[in-house]
């Protein structure tokens, strides 16, 4: 799950980057360096009129390393900017750890300022360390039967569906069966109650809502019926947060069996940092996830060939019962389709990096506390790293790419996406399960188009019909 989890680094910074500058004003210090790049075209916004011209962060980002290279510089408003897309420049930061804070402020008044999102350093080191105990492979397969089970109550709904041919709405549908697996793998039994779920989903909903148009509006008006109704559905989020803090604390858990939330409250005194955390990866594992799936599910609609392949595979090796993780490892095609989906959507473009100190990068000097964005979709769609790159070609990971050239989940300072495995197992069982039971196909008419935002996601819901294999 989604996305990637660091991943909420991942999910926000394309959006961000375009916006915050504006918000929240720096003082333009002079370009020491050396990297080939824009001047700005605006005096008080740098480059931003550049980026809307292009349609999105990531666009305009593929137009300036064609231009400029591998390493290339901009400015968002007076801020100077580097971004890198080559796996060589990749590794040359794969120490770093720290992020620039200012891409992330726009959402503090969600994710909170006590979030793992601010925090580097060796304080932020610590604290990852802490939660990577939550979400090692062995924990994650230990909870692949609750996928599984997750999975299966939404083949049943389909199967009612099939029968009526009515239609199937992807992306909403991928999202509920992420929401409800990765509560119940980070938070535990009280949102396996429907009603719980539901009432947690809804504030939460608003609120991300709410977040998100701060980037196209800027910030909530003091005193506006959005931000009343905002604070009220954190209130409430926070209220539904204290319960499942009581519930775990009147149950019996051995170490073994402890959850991220367990983490969390072992070594959290203040109830408001589980929040801000609790929130902070819910955001960056739902979304990145659903998308994932909804992309995966739409490319096999789109060729019929590769999803009959698929379905030959996973027939040869799951005839029923328990998915198990050794199933899972001896389905390379499905790993590779996993993997084509990841870089021909571009899922999470962008992420960034901050030196806290000059640098060298590429040859040149970078001065300290510059944003570095290291641009994963341009690299994953460059034509001398992959062979037509704008085809979906699942066979091409038949052969393993080079080293850095292929990191959907980042990579940087040991801050790699924290739930790249849960995803990645949550994506491959939910696969599994739907490809034994249904042919999946698109709904005629559609033309489906990628926005690039917080991920990259379809522009409109994407509709599919399902027909029984048997």
């Amino acid at each position: 799950m989604i996305l990637p989890f660091g991943i909420l680094a991942c999910l926000i910074v394309i959006v961000l980057l375009g916006t915050l500058f504006l918000l929240y004003p720096v003082t333009r210090s002079q370009k020491v360096s050396t990297v080939p790049g824009l001047e700005p075209s605006s005096d008080s916004d740098g480059n931003i009129p550049d980026i809307q011209s292009a349609g999105s962060m990531t666009e305009f980002l593929d137009k300036l390393h064609e231009d400029f290279g591998h390493i290339a510089s901009f400015w968002i408003e007076k801020e100077f900017v580097v971004s890198i897309a080559s796996p060589q420049l990749f590794k040359e930061i794969s120490h770093i750890f720290d992020r620039p804070v200012s891409l992330f402020k726009t959402f503090e008044p969600l994710i909170g300022i006590q979030s793992i999102q601010y925090q580097n350093g060796p304080e932020g080191q610590q604290l990852r360390k802490l939660h990577d105990r939550s979400y090692t492979q062995a924990k994650v397969v230990s909870q692949m039967a609750v996928f599984q089970e997750i999975g299966e109550e939404l083949m049943k709904k389909w199967s009612k569906m099939a029968a009526t041919q009515e239609h199937v709405p992807l992306g909403l549908h991928m999202l509920t069966v992420v929401m409800k697996s990765l509560t119940r793998f980070a938070f535990g039994e009280y949102f396996k109650d429907e009603k719980s779920l539901v009432a947690f989903r809804k504030d939460y909903d608003f609120c991300f809502w709410a977040m998100e148009k701060t980037l196209v509006e800027g910030p909530m008006k003091p005193g506006s019926d959005r931000e009343k109704k905002f604070k009220e559905g954190i209130q409430r989020l926070k209220n539904i947060t204290r319960e499942v803090i009581q519930r775990r604390k009147q149950e019996e858990i051995s170490p073994e069996d402890h959850i991220f939330i367990d983490v969390l409250m072992e070594n959290y005194t203040d109830e408001d940092m589980i929040f801000d955390d609790i929130i902070t990866y819910l955001i960056g594992g739902s979304h990145t996830t659903s998308f994932f799936m909804t992309w995966a599910l739409y490319f096999l609609a789109t060729h019929e060939d590769m999803q009959d392949k698929l379905y030959a595979e996973v027939t040869k090796y799951y005839k029923g019962g328990p998915i198990t993780w050794d199933m899972i490892k001896n389905m390379t095609y499905l790993d590779n389709v996993m993997k084509e989906t990841l870089r021909f959507s571009r899922l999470v473009p962008i992420a960034a990096r901050v030196f806290s100190h000059d640098s060298q990068l590429g040859g040149h000097v970078i001065p300290k506390n510059t944003p570095i964005i290291t641009s994963i979709g341009t690299l994953l769609s460059d034509k001398n790293l992959w062979k037509d790159p704008e085809i979906f070609n699942p066979d091409r990971f038949n052969e393993r790419p080079p080293p850095y050239a292929f990191e959907p989940f980042g990579f940087a300072g040991k801050r790699k996406c924290p739930g790249y495995r849960l995803s990645e197992i949550e994506a491959n069982i939910f696969l599994v399960l739907t490809i034994k039971q249904f042919k999946v196909a698109l709904v005629p008419g559609q033309v489906v188009k990628n926005l690039y935002g917080l991920v990259t996601k379809p522009a409109d819901e994407i509709w599919v019909t399902v027909q029984e294999r048997n």
